[in-house]
């Protein structure tokens, strides 16, 4: 069974000039880890976005597990960590974990165990009492991830997860996702580190210019970096 079924996704955003995604097609199989790589304005974070079910009005189909989005039991099968930081500085660890939990429709006793699962997987547990805006970058990216895992989604959504965190951090969030993977949990990785993605992804999915251009094994790929730049070509995207 395929986790993530994407046929022929074509979306414009109002008043933009052409398509963010044209004729878009992706398939990820279940239990892998694939990454999906890309050129600024490459279509990306539209594509994350449309999975989840954030934009509509888009022509071609999305199945999560053979479920049609936007699928009541298709969503939930989702955990999704955005690039942006999603959480309330204001209020503690605990307390995002909380209100997350409650808005993924778990119950106060699966919020308490769940909660102190994903603190022990992204190493936050003695910082549970913490209010999130004393955190460090890479503390907030690994809240940002627990968030994510709170649920138990059998399909994990990444968006630059490890950007702008330290080393430590970095390394803490790879040993955490190879663990999960290893356990079964299907993960999509969208970063701009060949190095992460080469590291921890059997499978790659390129896209420029909102269209698919190579989706394959990383097995057959001997250098990331060179491949992708002959793919998307070196000139700079400032977009």
């Amino acid at each position: 069974m395929n986790a993530l079924d994407i046929s022929s996704i074509t979306f414009s955003y109002d008043g933009a000039q052409g398509c963010a995604l044209q004729n878009f097609s992706l398939t990820v199989a279940d239990g892998r880890m694939q990454a999906l790589l890309g050129p600024n304005g490459a279509g990306k974070s539209t594509l994350m976005r449309i999975i989840t079910g954030q934009l509509r009005g888009y022509s071609g189909d999305v199945f999560i597990y053979n479920n049609k989005m936007p699928d009541r039991s298709a969503l939930l099968s989702i955990g999704y960590a955005p690039q942006p930081i999603s959480l309330y500085t204001a209020l503690t660890t605990r307390e995002n974990l909380r209100f997350f939990g409650a808005m993924a429709g778990l119950s106060d006793d699966q919020i308490v165990l769940r909660s102190k699962i994903v603190l022990e997987q992204t190493g936050l547990t003695d910082h549970a009492e913490e209010t999130v805006m004393t955190f460090s970058g890479g503390m907030q990216r690994r809240l940002n991830l627990a968030v994510a895992l709170l649920h138990s989604p059998k399909l994990l959504l990444l968006d630059e997860p490890t950007v702008g965190v330290d080393p430590q951090s970095r390394n803490h969030i790879y040993e955490t996702l190879t663990g999960l993977n290893a356990e079964g949990m299907t993960i999509l990785l969208c970063t701009h580190i060949m190095e992460e993605a080469a590291r921890l992804c059997s499978s790659v999915t390129v896209a420029d210019k909102g269209e698919m251009i190579f989706s394959g094994p990383m097995s057959d790929i001997d250098n990331l970096e060179k491949f992708f730049l002959e793919k998307t070509g070196r000139e700079l995207r400032d977009e």
